[in-house]
């Protein structure tokens, strides 16, 4: 029998992921989004310099890898 040779994928070069967790929902998960919008407003204004007009504002898919949460499906 032939013997295969498995390797991992080194994942520790190059920059580290980005990750956005958002937990809770209801009155807690309007809060982060709040939070959130702010967030991105802020880099904008750091990046750019001036304050962004709405439609400039970042959205969080261009800043994170990967955006997860949990309790936002009602009920």
């Amino acid at each position: 029998m032939d013997q295969v040779n498995l390797r991992r994928k080194d994942t520790t070069k190059g920059p580290p992921l980005r990750i956005l967790s958002l937990d809770g929902g209801g009155v807690r998960g309007y809060s982060m989004l709040i939070i959130l919008q702010e967030l991105m407003y802020r880099a904008y204004v750091e990046t750019e310099g001036k304050p962004p007009k709405r439609e400039e504002i970042p959205k969080p898919c261009e800043y994170f890898d990967l955006i997860a949460g949990t309790g936002t499906g009602g009920s």
